[in-house]
């Protein structure tokens, strides 16, 4: 490949992610969420996923908030009716956060459409085509991760 393919193909995955940053803030202002709710509602997705629940710290974390505005977006996803604040029986000064059952229904609709058109572009596929952009989009997201954990080092 020459360097115009490789450019190329930077520049679609910087499309990608505007389209889906474009999807994000549609599909919340059509429910009434900011950006940063529908980004904590899909982190405290993916914890659930992994079978447990994430801490507010967790998710200032996750989202790159600082604490002021983790409580913020968990008092308005709060007041939608998304999450619930749970104590730990273990030490009632730790929180956890856990959606809801209106939020995990509203979030099926709200991504249903974008999940159908990814799984139809997906299945247009071969198994060894789809595992080798599952391995590319695996690395691709660690590589930004990568790079901004290098804007953020102090200089040498």
């Amino acid at each position: 490949m020459d360097a115009s393919t490789h450019h190329r193909l930077l520049q679609l995955l910087q499309d990608f992610g505007q389209a889906s940053d474009r999807y994000v803030e549609s599909t919340g202002g059509h429910y009434g969420t900011h950006r940063t709710d529908m980004n904590g509602l899909t982190v405290i997705m993916k914890y659930q996923r992994a079978g447990t629940s994430p801490s507010p710290r967790d998710l200032s974390r996750e989202l790159q908030l600082s604490s002021p505005a983790t409580t913020a977006m968990l008092d308005r996803l709060d007041r939608l009716g998304y999450i619930i604040r749970q104590r730990s029986e273990q030490d009632r000064r730790s929180v956890h956060i856990a959606l809801t059952e209106k939020a995990m229904a509203e979030a099926r609709e709200m991504f249903r459409p974008l999940g159908a058109k990814m799984m139809e572009l997906i299945s247009s596929y071969d198994e060894q085509q789809v595992a080798l952009l599952s391995d590319f989009m695996a690395r691709a997201v660690a590589g930004v991760d990568e790079a901004r954990l290098e804007v953020l080092a102090p200089p040498n």
